[in-house]
Order: structure tokens, then sequence, then C-alpha cells
């Protein structure tokens, strides 16, 4: 999906590209349920409920802006796969399993994010998180690995999109974002 399909607000939004390539990770295909923590804007959880209808979607978003803003967008997009829930993670999540999960804003609860997923996670589900401080990625490789995940990858995709600039055009940079994927 394009990033000017969404209603936005002033709160950040997993980038098209970015986007792509977490959910292409989150291996979709044959999956009934994705957990989204640290939704947004929604973005991920929308693009995915939209590309995989046979999937449950539950998102947990702290802020209000987001949660105004992701229900702007499920009534935009006439969507009906998709639970939101105002709240912090890990502690408002629903106690069940999920096929896949995405992580995309953690708070201060990483390590509480990673246990519980460990826990609830099905057998050979996969679970993505996107960062943009390095550190915050590295400390998520030692999490995971502790966790008893597998497969455990990590990248970063540096996007640059061609605008124009009096009679000539450059690439501007938007911030380089990490993406960690690990299978359980």
């Amino acid at each position: 999906m394009r990033d000017d399909e969404f209603l936005r607000n002033k709160v950040p939004m997993t980038k098209s590209e970015v986007r792509a390539i977490s959910i292409d990770k989150l291996a979709l295909n044959k999956k009934k349920s994705l957990l989204d923590v640290g939704a947004g804007t929604g973005s991920i959880s929308i693009q995915a409920a939209r590309e995989y209808p046979q999937i449950s979607v539950t998102a947990v978003e702290m802020n209000p802006a987001g949660i105004d803003i992701i229900q702007q967008n499920v009534q935009k997009f006439g969507l009906h796969n998709i639970n939101l829930i105002q709240g912090m993670a890990p502690q408002d999540i629903p106690d069940q399993a999920y096929d896949a999960i995405f992580i995309g804003g953690s708070g201060a609860y990483l390590k509480e994010i990673i246990d519980f997923a460990s826990i609830h996670l099905d057998d050979h589900g996969m679970i993505v998180l996107n960062f943009i401080l390095f550190e915050n990625a590295m400390q998520v490789e030692k999490l995971l690995a502790n966790a008893g995940f597998d497969d455990i990858e990590m990248v970063e995709v540096g996007i640059l999109r061609w605008h124009q600039l009096g009679k000539g055009h450059y690439f501007k940079p938007n911030n380089p974002t990490i993406i960690v994927s690990a299978r359980k």
C-alpha cells in the first residue's frame, strides 16, 4: 500500500517500503492471527488485514492519537478483522496464542514483551521488530536468543525518496530502520 492511502496525523507511521519488508518477514500466507504491538498509526495492521483477509489482527496502542487514526483508517478501508486495544504492552494484550507478532513500539518494556511473545507465539511463528535506534536492536537480539528464538536476522533499510529542488532533483533520506526477525 502507498503511504498516501492512509489517513494521517502526527503519530509516526511505518513507511511503505519498510512495511512491505516487515510484512513479508511475518510470512502471513497461512496465518490466522497477528499481534501488532505499538501499532502507531496501524499501517502494519491495516495492510496485513487488507492483504490477508483470513487473518485476525489484534492491534495494541497506548497513544490516544494513534487509536483515533487507526479507527479512522479501519473505517476508511471497511475492515472487520482488526481488534483494536488501547493499552500498554504486555499487560493489556489478550492472553491467547498468535501465529505472528509485529513489534513497532515497546516503550521501556522490550524484555517483558519478548517474554510475552516467547510464551504466546505459536511454534514456528514469526516475530518481527522495527527499530531506529541501534542500541535497541542489539538489545533485542540478545533477548530473542535468550528466549529461545531461532533464525534471528537483522537488516537495515535506508530509503531515499526522489524530490524536486528548483530545476533539479535529489534523493532525500528517511531515517534508516533496523528490521529484526526471528522464528519460534
